[in-house]
């Protein structure tokens, strides 16, 4: 069970730019992750409570983008450094992560200014090692954007970066998921981010974990995330990533 607050702290960040084609470009950053050194009780439970099992998608929604990782040129980075790799694997987008307390995220090259959007992903199996995957929206920069996420021991969380300062959205620490809707340890996982106004909204393989409100940022790019904890390395799969306008 996690027993520390999992929180981000941007340490200067190292970018990397590259060219996925003549017409377009991928940021692809990476930074360290700070984590509380005390432990504490994780709260165990959300100010939204899970909702019953939902569609996915709604047949009134318009697609904005859609990718299933077999063709490269559409534009999500591939790069490898010491503290891990972003890049394609095998029909699937691979984010994996070789130091301790450490994450990394990338965003598709031709996606910008996105509104209200809701984005679905499937997460597959992984390292039995505990980390955190989610989605991104409204990504202005490395230093400005949405994330919402759960972790492989089935906790979740609603947050921003803003000038480069962490602050979770909702909450104060990462939540505890008592329905059982996020499948734990290796499992796969259907995530979906609803970001429609001021409201963000977190689903697990159907069923709604928490919502929360900010007005922050009001359009950009959407995104993958992934981070580890005490133990490396971390390897997470992506597969059938879909972004819609809501």
């Amino acid at each position: 069970m996690k027993r520390q607050i999992r929180l981000f702290a941007w340490l200067l960040p190292a970018v990397v730019v590259v060219f996925a084609c003549s017409t377009s470009q991928l940021q692809s950053v990476e930074g360290t992750v700070a984590v509380m050194a005390s432990a504490v009780a994780p709260t165990t439970g959300a100010d939204t409570p899970a909702a019953a099992a939902t569609s996915a998608s709604s047949s009134s929604k318009t697609e904005i983008f859609k990718d299933d990782f077999s063709d490269k040129s559409n534009g999500w980075d591939s790069t490898t450094s010491d503290s891990g790799t972003t890049d394609y694997s095998d029909g699937k987008y691979l984010i994996s992560i070789s130091e301790a307390s450490f994450y990394r995220f990338a965003t598709p090259s031709s996606q910008a200014d996105t509104t209200d959007v809701s984005i679905e992903v499937d997460v597959l199996k992984s390292d039995d090692v505990q980390h955190d995957m989610g989605l991104i929206c409204r990504y202005q920069d490395t230093k400005n954007f949405y994330y919402l996420l759960i972790s492989s021991d089935g906790y979740f969380a609603i947050g921003k970066f803003l000038d480069g300062n962490e602050e979770l959205i909702g909450s104060t620490e990462m939540r505890q998921d008592n329905t059982g809707a996020i499948h734990t340890g290796t499992a796969d996982n259907h995530l979906r981010a609803d970001c429609v106004g001021d409201t963000l909204t977190l689903y697990a393989n159907g069923a709604k974990l928490f919502q929360a409100q900010d007005t922050d940022f009001a359009k950009g790019n959407v995104g993958l995330i992934a981070a580890s904890y005490d133990d490396t390395p971390v390897t997470v799969y992506f597969d059938n990533f879909v972004a819609n306008k809501a």
